[in-house]
């Protein structure tokens, strides 16, 4: 460095000022910061607890889907339903006869609106949290995510807890957003940033943590005539010769048809 640069060399002052700069720089994270985490950590870890108490939860959902690169905005409704430990059913009113349905080994992503001689299954274990999002957020939340508080809003006239979530481990998306209710704990709204870009957001209503689901909702029949793309056959209980190649398509995860 140039000689001159400084005015003058710093005095015994502003050497305790320099000092005192590179102790703040070096200093751990915040204690405003860690109380925000500690308050996200809270209210998520309350949500889990109240989910631990129940057996089936029912919701009414509606769903927006922004599709950034087409910019395009997909709406959907329906009735979704899951029943400890696995079994899941999101079942669509508009796109009427859309589903996806997890029977505890397998989902099934169904949308006739679509494609309906298309059916797509996965096995259950491949990141529920693209559908089955009570278990995905739920389920041991510290263990998965960094928790940031991301401040108060309203869903439905209900004050929520606004709490932004990072995976720590490899996830179907980069981050999501959950509204937790500030009185019962429920989940009331979630926002997920997939990695296509996409952002998906699921609003609930009428939630019901009582419900007696008819088994039928956790049920998939494969249509005659359809054809399902996955795993081979012999590794499919009931599909038989539905099963076979039809070329290239859509991805399970594509959002149904604007229907509105």
């Amino acid at each position: 460095m140039p000689w001159g640069f400084f005015p003058r060399a710093p005095g015994a002052a502003g050497l305790k000022c320099v000092a005192a700069a590179l102790l703040w720089l070096s200093a751990p994270l915040p204690a405003a910061r860690a109380q925000e985490s500690g308050t996200a950590l809270r209210a998520l870890e309350s949500a889990a607890e109240r989910y631990r108490e129940v057996n089936a939860v029912c919701a009414d959902f509606e769903q927006a889907i922004e599709v950034r690169l087409l910019g395009r905005r997909v709406e959907s409704a329906g009735r979704v339903c899951q029943r400890r430990p696995n079994l899941f059913s999101m079942r669509f009113s508009d796109p009427e006869g859309d589903m996806v349905i997890s029977d505890g080994r397998h989902f099934w992503v169904y949308y006739p609106s679509i494609d309906e001689e298309q059916v797509m299954r996965h096995a259950a274990a491949d990141s529920p949290g693209r559908h089955d999002f009570f278990r995905e957020f739920l389920e041991d939340p510290a263990g998965k995510y960094s928790a940031e508080d991301a401040g108060t809003g309203s869903v439905g006239g209900r004050e929520c807890r606004i709490v932004s979530l990072t995976p720590t481990a490899g996830a179907a998306y980069r981050r999501a957003r959950l509204w937790l209710d500030a009185a019962d704990h429920l989940v009331r709204r979630l926002e997920l940033h997939e990695e296509s870009g996409n952002v998906r957001t699921v609003t609930l209503s009428n939630l019901d943590l009582s419900p007696e689901p008819d088994p039928g909702l956790f049920t998939f029949e494969v249509p005659d005539g359809a054809r399902v793309t996955g795993p081979p056959p012999s590794a499919l209980p009931g599909a038989g010769a539905a099963y076979g190649a039809r070329g290239p398509r859509p991805s399970p995860f594509r959002p149904p048809p604007a229907r509105r």
